[in-house]
């Protein structure tokens, strides 16, 4: 369980970076970025950054890669603003949450059909048959 301290500098990491990798850096790679969370460690020395990229044009190891080689920025830039006397090592992951998410609810919208087409089919069988004394 994270501590009051770890939740706050984790929050800030998490605003002020999604503002940076937002617009600030112009590196191709890394446009189009989505920050979907920080986890600090327990000695607030190590951050491990989840990011989503919505770009096609790079793949997951080109964007991580751009990442990689713009973290010295990213970090005397967080030095600056968030006022930490220690920026934490920044460590870039790819969470691919919301592509799971979305083939889950492809599975579920072709669930939904196949059972709507089978009730359908259901309720109109026996109409059809019409067993009337």
């Amino acid at each position: 369980m994270a501590t009051i301290r770890q939740q706050r500098v984790a929050g800030l990491l998490f605003e002020e970076l999604s503002i940076m990798l937002n617009g600030e850096l112009s590196d191709p790679r890394v446009s189009l970025i989505t920050v979907t969370g920080v986890q600090l460690s327990k000695d607030l020395r190590n951050a491990k950054v989840h990011i989503y990229h919505q770009n096609e044009e790079f793949s997951r190891k080109e964007v991580l890669a751009g990442l990689r080689s713009a973290t010295p920025y990213l970090r005397s830039q967080l030095a600056s603003r968030c006022g930490l006397r220690m920026v934490p090592e920044i460590l870039f992951y790819y969470d691919d949450t919301p592509e799971r998410a979305a083939r889950i609810d492809e599975l579920l919208s072709q669930i939904a059909q196949e059972r709507g087409e089978r009730t359908d089919d259901e309720t109109s069988a026996p109409a059809e048959t019409g067993d009337a004394p």
